[in-house]
Formats: structure tokens, C-alpha cells, sequence
């Protein structure tokens, strides 16, 4: 059976605590919350009532993270990183996504080998810090999201990143999905998923149009030759799929979830024309 997510964003930014959200979603039939950082209000974060009420319900679980992982300078953040895996060892997730942030190929090397030594001096303390959050606190795999920016979500700069992970070696750096977000870097998604396929371990759908001069988000549309179906058998079926826009109403839920589950038909919903 595929894993469907649902984000505690999908429900809007309405001032409900995170914790009181998992279960709804659980009713509702998913096999896992999304928890996003920048949906709890300002103070002590309730990490561990989430960690509760997750285990209570036994949702798994992502924590989302709205940090950049590399610096304007292509360093790597390594203090926000750490104060952030101290978050997720108190909320126990199994994947924490962030952004890639500004890291790209390094140019004018002459061979393999002087490439994987550059690689390695900028990936060891990524790898050195998340083997110690392992030994720790379990096991954690890192998403890296191609986000809406023209550096963390351009597909060259995402392939560098991935292809240096993969020659270095990195165990359980994974990359999530957005089939949307292609659209706002103005990248052909199917095209990303002929790329990406290798590394995806999450995948966010959504539905994208052009309106008044912008891309906006809308549910998945029906139409049997949508993009987002398209999408699903480009990318690996082994993976959990999440919803990732705003649900025209809490009674959707279940009917989305049965659509991303099955890659098949539900109920008519109405959805725009456009991109998914």
C-alpha cells in the first residue's frame, strides 16, 4: 500500500496547536503527518507533545524545516543545522526536510578524483554531524526540497548536490519532490523526475496555474491525463506521496488521500486547468 503524508499546513495557518491535528489526520486515513516549523507560534516549541500525540496515533512522521542548508557563501549552515537536530531529537521524525540553499557544481576541475576531494571537504561535516544525531538519537534521513527560489530549486544546482552526495558516499541524504515547484523556477517537472528519480524518498504533490499574473496553488485536479499521474509513474512507487495545498475543506481530506494512494480517480473535486 502506498504512504500518503498529509503537511498540518493543508488545514491553512488557522491557530491550532500541530498535536491536536494528528488525529483528523489519522482519521482521515494517512499513514503520516508532516510537522512544520513554521506553523508553531512563537515560545517554546511543543516538540514533545507532538512526539506524544505521533505515537499515539502511530502516524509517522517529517519534520519540515524552512532553513536553507547551504549559505549565501555555498558554506554550509552548520549552526542552525545543529540547533535543529536538536528539534527533531526531541520529535523523533523519520525524515527531516530543509531547502538545499545556495550550493553548486564546482567548476574547472581537471579530474574525478580532484572533484570527489572537493566534494568531500564541503559535504564531511553534513555527513560528520548527521552520523552523530544517528548514533544519538536513531535513525534520521535528510530530504532536501526543490524549493521556489532560483538557487535551491533549479534543477542543475539540485543535481551537483545529489550527484556530490552520491560520489562521496552520504548514507540517508534523500531528496523530496515538489511537483510544483518546478513550475515556479520555470522547469519542466517531467523532465526533473527523468533527473531526480534515484534520489526521491518523498514526494509533495500539488496542482499549479498561472492567475492574474502569478503561479498559485490549487488541489489536484481528476483528469486522468493530469501531470501529477504522469509524475507518479516517473518516480519511485515505494515512497510515501503528501498533499501539498490547501484543502477546500477538512472533508476533502480523505478523498485526496484515496486519490494520491491509488493514482486513480476519486470523486469529481473541483480544480482549475493548469499544472500540477
Amino acid at each position: 500500500m502506498n504512504a500518503v503524508f498529509v503537511p498540518t499546513s493543508v488545514f491553512g495557518n488557522a491557530c491550532v496547536a500541530q498535536q491536536h491535528l494528528v488525529e483528523p489526520i489519522r482519521a482521515g486515513g494517512a499513514d503520516g503527518i508532516e510537522i512544520r516549523r513554521e506553523l508553531f507560534p512563537p515560545g517554546a516549541l511543543p516538540l514533545a507533545e507532538c512526539r506524544e500525540a505521533n505515537l499515539r496515533s502511530g502516524l509517522r512522521c517529517v519534520y519540515s524545516v524552512p532553513m536553507e542548508l547551504w549559505n549565501q557563501e555555498g558554506r554550509l549552515n552548520e549552526e542552525l543545522l545543529l540547533h535543529i537536530l536538536g528539534e527533531a531529537a526531541v520529535l523523533k521524525p523519520e525524515m527531516l526536510k530543509v531547502s538545499l540553499g545556495c550550493y553548486a557544481g564546482i567548476p574547472g576541475l581537471a579530474s574525478e578524483e580532484e572533484l570527489i576531494l572537493a566534494e568531500q571537504g564541503r559535504l564531511i561535516q553534513l555527513d560528520r554531524l548527521l552520523r552523530k544525531y544517528r548514533e544519538k538519537s536513531g535513525p534520521l534521513t535528510l530530504l532536501i526540497e526543490n524549493d521556489q527560489t532560483f538557487y535551491g530549486g533549479k534543477a542543475d544546482n539540485l543535481k551537483a548536490f545529489f550527484q556530490a552526495v552520491k560520489r562521496c558516499g552520504l548514507d540517508g541524504v534523500k531528496m523530496t519532490f515538489d511537483t510544483g515547484n518546478w513550475i515556479y523556477c520555470e522547469e519542466d517537472p517531467l523532465a526533473a523526475a527523468a533527473i531526480f528519480a534515484p534520489y526521491v524518498a518523498y514526494i509533495h504533490f500539488k496542482h499549479v496555474v498561472r492567475s492574474g499574473g502569478m503561479w498559485v496553488t490549487l488541489p489536484l485536479p481528476e483528469e486522468e491525463d493530469a501531470l501529477w499521474r504522469k509524475l507518479l509513474g516517473r518516480l519511485p512507487g515505494n515512497v510515501p506521496r503528501a498533499i501539498e495545498f490547501a484543502l477546500p475543506g477538512a472533508e476533502c481530506l480523505e478523498r485526496y488521500i484515496g486519490m494520491l494512494r491509488s493514482g486513480g480517480s476519486g470523486n469529481k473535486l473541483a480544480a482549475g486547468k493548469g499544472i500540477a
